[in-house]
This record gives structure tokens, sequence and C-alpha cells, in this order.
């Protein structure tokens, strides 16, 4: 079961962390937009989301009937789901590394560094580097994969309060870190364990979220008319708060899955809306693949400006945006749906799925 609301916030926070990156590259520079100069605190909004859907889908199987099967079969299901997009960007981002295809040659291609990302584990604190930029974060969500039974018998447990205050401590040390690039909480680096902490308590705080949202004074007090547009407008607030509030932002953020979670009409209207739910349908291919597009785009910007090819600067920008759509679109049909029923079906021993016979009525 898939709500609508909480797929097209996925959506928002994947073209969000787009928008954020394109004036990484320098020759973006001109095109920084102030709204989006913190997104990357959208990161933390999909380790809060990851969390909460999560514990929506497999919360009753892996931990109310926790055994070696339903744990095996969740996990399965992870890597079905994260695995075969993240092998894809993967290889081509080394192919582009080994012919310079964007002019950046930044990470060695070297055996621990190929091993651990065509693993999953590179960016768990040991130094090895991400090999797709974005990856790094994929990697630690891999992390909070394994030990999802333990994180959500704790939040659904009398001992869930300390659990709140310990996410909220480890996100408050990852920001005094120092650590971070662009903000407090942008703390992506391979070689310290603050990456792999930043997840996992962001993912935390998703279960938790979830516990809370099936309560019932939780429903009455966000579950009512003007409830997302409160949450939102806090959200706003906190945003024009200097750097140092990236903690309370990230604190914020729970009360807005939970208020698209309720799929009131205001978030309906926001987020389930045609544009906002495809984006959310193809929103891990965004976050996977916009770094790459952007980068043969800017090339090719560079390329245009050394033929005297002035003043189109905004027309690449749309071609890049326009191309990164396209591209995606059709690594969500071709890799993450096929890649995620292939998988399903080796599980199966190479067997189709058997057809559901309906109950008779």
């Amino acid at each position: 079961m898939r709500i609508s609301s909480l797929t097209g916030l996925r959506g928002v926070a994947a073209v969000s962390v787009l928008l954020y990156h394109i004036p990484h590259n320098p020759a973006f520079e001109a095109f920084a937009m102030p709204l989006f100069s913190r997104a990357y605190l959208a990161v933390d909004l999909f380790f809060i989301l990851s969390g909460f859907v999560i514990s929506f889908g497999y919360h009753d199987r892996v931990v109310n009937h926790l055994g070696r099967a339903s744990y095996v079969d969740f996990l399965i299901n992870r890597m079905a789901r994260v695995w075969p997009l993240h092998l894809i960007v993967t290889l081509v981002f080394m192919a582009r590394i080994i012919l310079n295809v964007s002019g950046n040659q930044a990470i060695d291609l070297n055996l621990p560094n190929v091993a651990t990302n065509l693993a999953m584990i590179q960016s768990w604190g040991w130094g090895t580097e991400p090999i797709a930029g974005n990856s790094w974060s994929v990697s630690t969500e891999v992390a909070a994969y394994l030990i999802y039974p333990l994180i959500a018998i704790i939040a659904f447990s009398r001992w869930a309060w300390v659990q709140g205050l310990l996410c909220v401590g480890i996100l408050a040390l990852v920001a005094g870190s120092g650590l971070g690039a662009s903000g407090p909480l942008d703390v992506n680096d391979s070689d310290t364990v603050w990456t792999l902490l930043r997840c996992i308590a962001g993912f935390s705080l998703g279960v938790l979220s979830y516990r809370c949202a099936e309560n019932p004074w939780c429903r009455r007090l966000f579950d009512r008319r003007g409830g997302f547009a409160a949450v939102c407008g806090l959200i706003a607030l906190a945003l024009l708060l200097p750097g140092k509030a990236d903690l309370l932002v990230v604190c914020l953020m729970p009360l807005l899955v939970m208020s698209c979670y309720y799929d009131g009409a205001a978030a309906r209207a926001v987020m389930a809306n045609p544009v906002s739910f495809h984006l959310g349908l193809i929103s891990y291919s965004i976050y996977l693949w916009h770094p790459l597009v952007r980068d043969v785009f800017a090339r090719g910007m560079g390329v245009a400006h050394k033929h005297g090819m002035m003043g189109f600067d905004w027309l690449i920008v749309a071609a890049m945006l326009v191309a990164t759509w396209l591209l995606c679109w059709a690594s969500y049909a071709l890799v993450e749906v096929r890649g995620h029923q292939f998988i399903k079906w080796l599980q199966r021993g190479g067997r189709s799925r058997k057809p559901v016979v309906e109950a008779a009525t």
C-alpha cells in the first residue's frame, strides 16, 4: 500500500537536493538559489521517511513476528529496492572516471573503494569513498536496515523516550562535530562514523514517528484542518534561522511526515498531485543520477563557451533538467522496477509469482 502524500514528499525532497547541487559545479554557480541553500537537510528527511515507511510496511512482519525467515525476507526486499540502481549507477560512474567523461576523476578506483561500493558499505566510517557521490546515504541506510528490528523493538517499548533523546543527542553531536560542509548537519565524509550515525539517528526518528502517528492523541493533534500548513510554516520559520538551527529543522521533520501520512486535503494538494507523485516515484533515480547529468552538461557548456556560444546558459540548465527527468523516468522503469522483479524472481528460485486467488464472498 502506497501513501500518495508520502511518495510526493520524497519527490519534493529529491528535487530540492537536485536544485541544491546544481551550483556545486563551478560552471553553474550563477544558478544558486537561496531557497535551496540548506536543502542538504532533505537527506535527513529521506532518513526519517525511510524509517517511517519501512515501519509502516514491515513492523508487523519483522518485529511482531520476528524470526529468521521474516528478517531475511525483509533484507532481500530492501536490497531488491536499492541495490540494482545503486549497482548500475556505480558502474556508470566508474566508466565516467575511467573515460573522463565529465572532466572529474577525484575518486581512486582501488580495490577497497570498488569492493565496498559494490557491497554498498562504502560510507560506514572506514575511509573508503563513494564512487557515485550521493550513494553515501544509501550505504548508511543499508546499515539501518540491518539493525531495523532492534531499532523498532526499542521504539515500540517503554524505552522509546530514551531512544528519542539519544537520537536528538547524536544529531547534536554530528552538528557540533565541525565536519559539516555547507552547514552543521551536512556531514557526509566517509572516513568518520558521524556520517553513519547521522543516518541511524534520523532513521530511528522515523520509526519513532510511526509509533507516534498510530496513537490517537497524535492523530487528534495533527490530523486536522490547517495541521499540514502549520507544520510547513514552522519548518519554513526554522529554515530562516541561522545555520545552527539545522537540528531544530530536523526535529520538526517528523511532524511533516506524520502530516503527510494522515493524507489530509492540503497534504494531498501539495504532495499527492500528479507532478509531485511522479517525482516521488522516480525520486531514488533523481537522487543518484543528477550529479552525473549536471557534470556532463557543465562540461558541454564549457565547450560551448570556448566556441563563442555565450548567453545560452539558462537554456543549457533547462535542457539538463529535462534530460535528468527523462533519464530518471527510464531508470525507474527499466532498472528499479525490473531489478526488483528480477531479485524477487531469484528469491523464488526462478518461479513465477503464484496467482492470487480471491476468497468467495
